[in-house]
């Protein structure tokens, strides 16, 4: 059974190597999935992971998630041409290295923050706005474990991580009483993905049952479905 089936869902982010499983698990369920790409090879990359049966149903759009105009351009674009959009998904951001914050270089702040911050305010502003319009829809913003732990020489992640749990729990305050809904979805252990493959743990979540996870947040199919954050350790959460 196609749980997902006539849903529309937009998954920014979803070239990326744990976006990827997201995509791939919506689609399996039966969703119409559109995907910002910025990244030729990134794309192909996706297309290729897709089951044949359902590439009929992933639409890519070319974003520059990171640029406003483009942005605001995309939710133009899809208010034009999507009668509806059910669920939209933010995996935006990576991870960093290298620095303790009080040596850190002004560059590398100004990156991160553009990269985990301000993408995920644009999407987001862009997205929600729209389902708030048409009273209806589903935001779910993924972070990790770093929006509750402090790691060395990668605190800054740690800063952006928080922010982004907030700007979550805003968003669904800001909600409240209409039939827009907004979720963080925090994947507190590492995601294992194609790239993450000799140093993962068994009991981890891939890239696909992280979907599979936001499926369920979907559905309503989980413990607290009222809760703003659910937080999933390993697959053991899945059952």
């Amino acid at each position: 059974m196609k749980y997902l089936a006539n849903t529309t869902a937009v998954v920014a982010g979803g070239t990326g190597s744990v976006g990827e499983g997201i995509v791939r698990t919506l689609l399996s369920e039966g969703a119409r999935v559109i995907v910002p790409w910025r990244s030729e090879e990134k794309k192909n990359v996706l297309y290729r992971s897709i089951a044949d049966e359902d590439r009929d149903r992933l639409v890519f759009r070319q974003v520059a998630l990171d640029d406003e105009s483009s942005v605001v351009s995309f939710r133009d674009w899809l208010e034009e041409t999507e009668p509806r959009l059910d669920l939209a998904v933010a995996c935006l951001g990576g991870w960093y290295y290298g620095y303790s914050l009080h040596n850190m270089p002004y560059a590398d702040w100004q990156r991160i923050i553009k990269n985990h911050l301000e993408t995920h305010f644009l999407f987001g502003r862009s997205i929600v706005s729209l389902m708030h319009k048409r009273h209806h829809g589903t935001y779910v913003m993924i972070n990790g474990g770093a929006s509750k732990l402090v790691a060395p020489e990668s605190g800054v992640v740690s800063i952006v991580a928080a922010a982004q749990k907030m700007m979550a729990k805003v968003f669904a305050e800001e909600a409240h009483g209409t039939e827009v809904r907004v979720y963080s979805v925090v994947a507190f252990n590492p995601v294992k993905t194609r790239d993450r493959g000799v140093d993962a743990v068994e009991e981890w979540l891939s890239a696909d049952d992280l979907g599979r996870y936001v499926a369920h947040v979907y559905r309503r199919q989980v413990p607290n479905p009222d809760a703003i954050v659910h937080t999933i350790h390993s697959r053991k959460d899945l059952q």
